[in-house]
């Protein structure tokens, strides 16, 4: 049997209408320059998306030295991860599979957390947020790369508002539509910002067309320093002039979710004092593998790739009801040859 890969462009059938899947802070100042205080915040059942999360191996312990001042050992006990919280050398919490979370307590009080989740060996994850506020807007950080260190710019991610989506950690946020620019200490104790005052221009989204709600749209700067949510800038938005590109996004309807990655979407500039439109989301391309023998075509619903305008990527949508339609053609004439449909609700 020969196994091969095709694409077909399915325009309105494909188009993302509905999908089923398996499955405390200081005030900072009022004025535009100022500081505020970060606070440890526990996310004790965890409901914060990440862009780019993390799950890495416990290993021989958790070293916290750039915002507790110390590192805190492991060990094991059957299935079981005995942990150091309190870096005395002494393991004073077991944690049991197949997942719990845990609060390391460091220097002068300060706290750090994370989700414990056994997957054939002990890897965690960000368990809790460093919160504060800018020019009166919430804001969290999430360390999204695990070392410790919440301000690494492009790596880590941040909530601003009142959301449950993050991005990537970006050195200018847009706080009611003005541009604002962050100053992180490594330690993690306070946030600074001042008005941004370099070159920018404004980017918009065209509309996706989809009945479901577009949950994040979140674009990069290609050096990583900028990041922006677009979901609820539908007129556009500022952002520092530069080269950006689509790197994540999330499409709900109701419990169901749809995750949108980069795929082959090609980076666009936004000018200085210009402005730029991309357009993204349905019709949805649609590329999938199948073998062929004889007469016989065989699809399987797990090898179907999904593109969007732009050359985003869909993963994990699933038409609820409704299968797609695949139409083979004669590649020479054109002509209809066989239609295929996924059987059920797949």
């Amino acid at each position: 049997m020969q196994k091969k890969r095709a694409g077909l462009l399915l325009g309105a059938v494909l188009t993302l209408v509905g999908f089923g899947l398996p499955l405390a802070a200081s005030e900072a100042e009022e004025g535009s320059t100022g500081s505020s205080e970060l606070r440890h915040r526990t996310v004790r059942d965890w409901d914060l998306e990440l862009p780019a999360e993390r799950l890495i191996p416990v290993g021989q312990g958790f070293d916290l030295t750039a915002t507790l001042g110390r590192t805190f050992k492991v060990g094991l006990e059957g299935t079981s991860l005995l942990i150091d919280t309190d870096g005395d050398g002494e393991f004073d919490v077991t944690a049991e599979s197949p997942a719990a979370s845990v609060t390391f307590t460091g220097d002068e009080g300060r706290r750090y957390s994370v989700r414990l989740l056994d997957r054939g060996g002990w890897r965690y994850a960000p368990g809790g947020t460093l919160r504060g506020k800018v020019r009166g807007e919430t804001i969290q950080l999430i360390d999204q790369n695990l070392d410790g260190d919440y301000s690494d710019i492009g790596e880590d991610a941040v909530i601003v508002g009142r959301g449950k989506i993050a991005s990537f950690l970006s050195r200018v946020i847009a706080v009611d539509g003005e541009l604002v620019e962050l100053e992180i200490p490594e330690d993690g104790r306070s946030i600074g910002f001042r008005p941004y005052t370099g070159a920018h221009g404004t980017l918009r989204l065209g509309p996706c067309d989809t009945k479901a709600k577009v949950m994040s749209a979140i674009v990069r700067s290609e050096d990583g320093r900028y990041c922006f949510d677009m979901a609820k800038v539908q007129e556009g938005l500022e952002v520092p002039a530069g080269e950006y590109r689509l790197v994540s996004g999330v499409i709900g309807l109701g419990e169901s979710r749809v995750s949108m990655s980069t795929g082959r979407s090609v980076s666009f500039e936004v000018p200085s004092g210009g402005a730029k439109e991309i357009s993204w989301g349905g019709p949805v391309r649609a590329e999938f593998a199948y073998r062929q023998s004889d007469e016989e075509v065989e699809l399987h619903p797990d090898a179907v790739w999904y593109y969007g305008k732009h050359g985003e990527e869909y993963i994990g949508w699933n038409p609820i009801g409704k299968s797609p339609q695949f139409t083979f053609r004669n590649k020479k004439t054109g002509r209809e040859i066989a239609q295929a449909y996924f059987p059920g609700t797949c």
